[in-house]
C-alpha cells in the first residue's frame, strides 16, 4: 500500500513555507558543494607540495586514505541530500500549480524536474575527485618504485 499524498497546504503562509523551505534545501545542496569542493582542493593543494618536497610513501598512503573517506563521504551525503531536495520539490509542485507548469513546460525528454542538473553535481563531482586521487596515488607509487 501505498500513502496518499500529503494535503495541499490551504492558506498563503503554509505556501511561502514550504517554497522558501525548498529554496533553503536547494542553497545548502549547492552550498556543500562548494564546501566539499574547496576541502578537496586545498587536500590536493597538499598533495602538490608534499609531491614536490619528497615523494614518501609513508606520507601519501594516509593522506590518500583520508582523501578518499572525505570524498566518500561527501558522495553520500551530496545523493543524500539530492533526494531530499526532488522530495521538497515534489511537494512544491503539488502546492504551487504555477510552478509546476513550468517545471513540466521546462522538462524535455530526459529531463523530468527543474533539478535536472544537480543529480550530476551531487555524484560526478565527487567520482572525478576519487579518480583523481587514485591516478594521483598509483603516480607517487610508481615514482617511489
Amino acid at each position: 500500500m501505498t500513502e496518499p499524498p500529503p494535503p495541499v497546504p490551504s492558506s498563503p503562509d503554509e505556501i511561502n513555507r514550504i517554497w522558501q523551505h525548498g529554496m533553503h534545501e536547494e542553497r545548502l545542496f549547492h552550498d556543500r558543494l562548494n564546501y566539499f569542493s574547496a576541502m578537496q582542493i586545498g587536500l590536493l593543494g597538499v598533495f602538490a607540495i608534499l609531491f614536490n618536497k619528497e615523494p614518501a610513501l609513508g606520507v601519501f598512503v594516509p593522506l590518500t586514505v583520508i582523501a578518499l573517506l572525505f570524498t566518500l563521504l561527501w558522495l553520500w551525503v551530496q545523493v543524500r541530500h539530492w533526494r531530499y531536495c526532488v522530495h521538497v520539490n515534489e511537494q512544491i509542485k503539488r502546492c504551487v500549480p504555477e510552478y509546476g507548469r513550468t517545471v513540466q513546460a521546462f522538462a524535455a525528454p530526459g529531463r523530468k524536474d527543474g533539478l535536472s542538473i544537480s543529480r550530476p553535481l551531487a555524484i560526478a563531482v565527487p567520482l572525478l575527485f576519487f579518480v583523481t586521487w587514485i591516478a594521483l596515488f598509483a603516480g607517487v607509487w610508481l615514482r617511489a618504485k
